[in-house]
């Protein structure tokens, strides 16, 4: 069992970004927060230092050989950070062990949950 995540959420990456993630699905909510979606972070960006992004908490410290900020983009969640009970339209609902890969100037990276967001509701 592992915790739903829902807007609010925090997200991390290998470089010590940290992102809230502002939207959720509002056909299911825990606590008013929408659940968010499978899917729902595939592009999100990090933020640099000089260039922030929404809902940046701490910069990506990833940089391109040169040195210039090229903070960490989201790729999709794997498939076992889905829920397999819980669909919104037919979309899995990412859980708390969701994670995936990140890309940037930096190389190839992971990104991470470090916080749902609730802690009402687990699903497999």
């Amino acid at each position: 069992m592992s915790l739903v995540l829902v807007a609010g959420a925090v997200i991390q990456c290998t470089h010590q970004g940290r992102l809230t993630l502002a939207a959720g699905d509002p056909r299911v909510t825990v606590k008013g927060r929408g659940v968010v979606l499978a899917g729902k972070e595939n592009g999100l960006v990090f933020g640099s230092p000089t260039t922030p992004a929404p809902g940046m908490l701490s910069p990506c410290s990833a940089t391109t050989p040169a040195g210039v900020p090229q903070p960490c983009a989201l790729t999709p969640a794997t498939p076992d950070g889905w829920s397999r009970k819980l669909t919104v339209g037919g979309t899995p609902v990412l859980l708390a062990t969701a994670s995936g890969a990140t890309a940037s100037g930096a190389g190839p990276g992971r990104w991470t949950v470090s916080d749902p967001g609730q802690n009402v509701l687990e699903t497999l």
